[in-house]
């Protein structure tokens, strides 16, 4: 992988559901969440997860793959997830998400995640958006989890984006925001610790 997370999309894993996310497309339209069959996506089940915004600041996880369930613990389809946000990026996630609801767009993103047993993990993330019943956009994204980078002393919730909020928005036929830049790096991980978990540019 390269240290620069844009280029996620070189990644086999992150093209590959992309692909399978454009085969459900009829037109230039955005896929029905009832086209969707979980087997069309299996080899990606274990890294997949379904965002729901339930409103501008509450977002919940519908749909969690095995291997994101492990490292979350107990209790991760449960939550909102905008809540475990630290607090000095949680304005800026919020804006994120529901950016990508209203667009709409798909969107990368680079995160850190502080979990339960103190680890903390620099992940990337593929975007994609679904239509439901009466217009409504959830959320398709695939994970790409890296190496540790930290440990820290275990803590009782999930942090995330303490270390670590780069995004970018991807124009899939609508175009991108107004207004808000394509490419937005809230917080960053330094250089050598990038180049450790990823490999050089």
């Amino acid at each position: 992988m390269n240290s620069d997370f844009t280029s996620v999309m070189a990644d086999e894993r992150a093209s590959a559901f992309f692909e399978a996310w454009q085969k459900l497309r009829v037109g230039n339209a955005i896929p029905e969440r009832s086209a969707v069959r979980l087997q069309d996506f299996a080899p990606f089940a274990a890294d997949l997860l379904m965002y729901e915004l339930k409103s501008r600041s509450d977002l919940c996880c519908r749909l969690m793959g095995s291997r994101i369930s492990e490292r979350v613990g107990s209790g991760g389809q449960d939550v909102n997830w905008l809540d475990l946000v630290c607090p000095d990026m949680r304005p800026a996630g919020a804006i994120w998400w529901n950016t990508l609801i209203s667009q709409p767009c798909a969107g990368l993103m680079q995160f850190s995640t502080g979990f339960l047993d103190g680890s903390n993990r620099l992940a990337r993330s593929l975007l994609l958006p679904l239509e439901q019943s009466e217009g409504k956009i959830i959320l398709m994204a695939i994970s790409l989890p890296s190496n540790v980078y930290r440990v820290d002393e275990p803590r009782t919730q999930l942090n995330i984006s303490a270390d670590c909020f780069q995004t970018k928005y991807l124009d899939i036929g609508f175009g991108l925001p107004v207004g808000i830049p394509a490419e937005q790096t809230h917080k960053t991980l330094s250089e050598d610790v990038l180049i450790r978990l990823y490999g050089a540019h």
